[in-house]
């Protein structure tokens, strides 16, 4: 898929009625197993745009890509929606959300990264709900190309999945030395006097601790079982998306797993040569908060497609609860930390790498809230300099917090920070 189009926003001043709050109890605990959040059952939902009929469905040749769609998006004020005009003339609404589209907008122009996108699904039904983009950099001349970015740490979801099916236990301790932010083969030997600290396989993938996942990943898995782990989870496939042009298969994420014993450990660690697109993210997300089902991605507004389901349910579950971890005490718990953040009950996972030629500082971070009844999935990439403003933690936690509990009518989605240098992080 190309890229998507620039920002897709309501004219200026226009603020469409307010989204109602979700009261949602504080994270409660956590178990191995599942997630003990609470979450206060409510009738409210998030409001949406006005029903319309579902479109008749598109001949087969002419069904417009997902860029085709974001291209061709027009906002309505007559009926609070985006619609877009198809080349044979037919106009279908779409499934943007305007007053969250441009909230998010808003928040990605406000800290001009050098590239960063969100997108933001209903895990029920499939449905987008906002797809915001942001670049000050010509892609080109900035390294990106495009819709895939470094996966980094995310890749550690397929992992765990991996190991979980092989019969590991969430509970089960690894010991090791070193790997905060990198990896080396001596790393990948147990060493008694030198290996002290130990994490179980949930607390490696909530603290991102590359070398307890790669000892893992070389003691109880194979090149085979992971490739066919990232094939589940949809890498090196196109993404069941509706209404997407027959054929188009630019969105697909890519992963290669190596056969090298250390290579292969450091992809499962998420150092290796594996790619991932904001729409794959969202729906991985989507589909562990969903129990182990993907509804299809869909811009048009209408029925939802068939749900597919990638994981087993309990396997579902087991992530769940490592990404709760993740939001509440692991990598992304800075970033959920003022009461608002917390009062979201998420669940994530998120990830960074950098590259030279020119240093590109790459973070993810892909979730779900609330973690046990989850309304919106959301996968947000952010690509910075040697300076920063702000990285992809903090855009999703901000881009939950609008959806979920929006703010009073002119307030902003977020504060803007001052200039920050590069810190080394890598989860």
């Amino acid at each position: 898929m190309e890229h998507a189009p620039e920002p897709l926003r309501p004219p200026r001043g226009h603020i469409p009625g307010g989204l109602l709050a979700l009261p949602v109890a504080l994270l409660a605990g956590l178990t191995a197993a599942a997630a003990a959040v609470h979450v206060a059952k409510d009738s409210s939902r998030v409001a949406v745009a006005p029903p319309v009929p579902a479109p008749a469905p598109l001949p087969k040749a002419r069904e417009p890509s997902l860029a085709s769609l974001l291209a061709a998006a027009s906002y309505d004020p007559a009926q609070d929606r985006y619609l877009a005009r198809l080349s044979g003339g037919e106009t279908v609404p779409l499934t943007l959300l305007p007053s969250f589209q441009h909230a998010l907008d808003k928040l990605l122009s406000d800290y001009h990264p050098a590239h960063a996108e969100i997108v933001a699904l209903d895990p029920r039904s499939g449905a987008i709900l906002a797809w915001a983009r942001e670049t000050s950099d010509d892609p080109a001349a900035a390294g990106l190309s495009g819709d895939a970015f470094p996966a980094a740490s995310i890749f550690k979801l397929v992992t765990a999945s991996a190991l979980l099916d092989r019969g590991i236990s969430a509970d089960e301790e690894v010991c090791f030395h070193g790997g905060e932010h990198r990896l080396h083969p001596r790393q990948l030997v147990d060493d008694g006097p030198r290996d002290r600290r130990c994490l179980s396989l949930a607390e490696a993938v909530a603290k991102s601790a590359n070398a307890a996942i790669a000892k893992l990943a070389l003691r109880d898995l194979d090149p085979v079982r992971l490739r066919d782990w990232a094939g589940r989870l949809l890498f090196n496939r196109p993404l069941p998306v509706l209404f997407a042009a027959p054929g188009e298969t630019a969105d697909a994420s890519a992963a290669e797993v190596p056969e090298d014993p250390f290579d292969f450990a450091a992809t499962a660690a998420g150092f290796g040569n594996v790619t991932l697109t904001p729409l794959h993210g969202a729906a991985l997300a989507a589909a562990i908060g969903q129990g182990g089902t993907l509804a299809p991605p869909r811009l048009v507004a209408g029925d939802s497609g068939a749900p597919e389901r990638l994981l087993p349910l309990g396997i579902a579950r087991e992530l769940t609860a490592m990404m709760a971890e993740t939001v509440h005490a692991g990598t992304a718990r800075r970033a959920f930390r003022s009461r608002a953040a917390r009062a979201l009950a998420a669940a994530g996972k998120t990830g960074s790498i950098d590259t030279h030629g020119p240093f590109r500082d790459f973070t993810w971070f892909v979730g779900f809230a609330p973690a046990l009844d989850p309304r919106i999935a959301i996968a947000a990439v952010v690509v910075n300099g040697t300076r920063w403003r702000i990285r992809a933690p903090q855009v999703a936690s901000a881009a939950l917090i609008d959806y979920l509990h929006p703010a009073p009518p002119g307030r902003r989605v977020a504060r803007r920070g001052g200039v920050r240098h590069r810190r080394r992080h890598r989860g």
